[in-house]
């Protein structure tokens, strides 16, 4: 038996999970569920908004709809990871971009989405899918957190005018 030295894809961490869905959610300006252009021209300010803005819709808006979805946006950064970018490497631009900062390109990950575009079966595509089964399990989730947190804090509430 010989042994192998194919890499095996280690999916993002939780971690970095939680920071890049915090950073989609400070993108998305309207709270629509959606990041669109106007709101990271509003996110970057003067920072080359425009510029800014046009390489993070040309790397991350799979489908070319002029919004970028929660899935697409999560699916990026697995592909970013899937592409041999370090969990450290990845923190850094997500620490940079909730900071503000530029946009910035990934050439490998460039190259691959190049590459996946020629291909009958899109890598792309699935990975998407994959982002939005994950993200259909963690919503119904965090939807029950916040309704048992209202709930919680309604109890308390009744309680205390009980008592009163």
């Amino acid at each position: 038996m010989g042994c192998t030295t194919a890499k095996i894809h280690e999916p993002l961490s939780q971690r970095l999970r939680e920071k890049a869905s915090e950073i989609f959610k400070k993108l998305d300006i309207k709270g629509n569920g959606t990041i669109d252009k106007q709101g990271t021209e509003q996110f970057w300010k003067s920072n080359f908004a425009k510029l800014n803005t046009e390489a993070l819709f040309d790397a991350v808006d799979f489908d070319k709809s002029g919004d970028i979805t929660e899935e697409e946006w999560m699916a990026f950064w697995e592909i970013v990871k899937e592409n041999g970018y370090s969990e450290e490497e990845i923190n850094m631009e997500l620490e940079e971009l909730m900071d503000g900062k530029a946009w910035v390109q990934f050439k490998r990950v460039d190259r691959f989405l190049k590459i996946d575009e020629k291909r009958r079966g899109s890598r792309v595509k699935s990975i998407v899918q994959e982002e939005k089964k994950k993200l259909s399990i963690i919503q119904p989730t965090r939807l029950q957190k916040s309704k048992t947190l209202q709930s919680e804090g309604h109890d308390m509430q009744h309680e205390i005018q009980q008592q009163s």
